[in-house]
């Protein structure tokens, strides 16, 4: 869930993963709740199965262990001076990423229509499915929210 809330209120900035910002509000739920979150999770082939778009590098680091100069991403961002290891990659070996693989069809998804196409048609075929009952109106939160442990805004009992 925290990297849900860091994608919607950074914008996915934390770009680590597990970086400043995760262990920010990690320790912080942590701290309000006796709860036991920590960076380390056992389901890696699960994670594995997002990074679908990979890199390697052309340089002497794609011959080095434990990486061999693959990257993996569940993005198609090319590895860059957004990564917290880039300078490091830069001053050891130097070399450029080449996309070597990408999800099946990703190459031909989105060609040939434009966002506004994309937008109405997909406007037409919510009220279709609207229609047919098949889909809920989305409509925007409007309440009142709560941060957690601010007792400020906790209703009184």
């Amino acid at each position: 869930m925290i990297h849900a809330y860091l994608f919607v209120t950074n914008n996915d900035k934390d770009r680590e993963g597990h970086g400043p910002e995760f262990c920010k509000h990690m320790h912080r739920i942590n701290q309000l709740t006796g709860a036991n979150i920590t960076v380390y999770h056992t389901f890696h082939d699960e994670v594995d199965e997002y990074r679908r778009h990979w890199w390697r590098c052309n340089g002497p680091c794609q011959h080095r262990q434990p990486y061999y100069g693959y990257v993996k991403c569940a993005t198609n961002r090319a590895p860059s001076v957004l990564d917290y290891w880039w300078a490091d990659h830069q001053k050891t070996c130097g070399g450029t990423y080449i996309k070597i693989k990408e999800p099946e069809n990703y190459a031909k998804k989105g060609r040939g229509e434009t966002k506004a196409d994309k937008q109405s048609a997909s406007a037409v075929e919510n009220k279709d499915k609207l229609c047919r009952g098949e889909a809920q109106l989305l409509i925007p939160f409007s309440g009142k929210g709560y941060v957690l442990g601010d007792a400020s805004t906790c209703p009184s009992a």
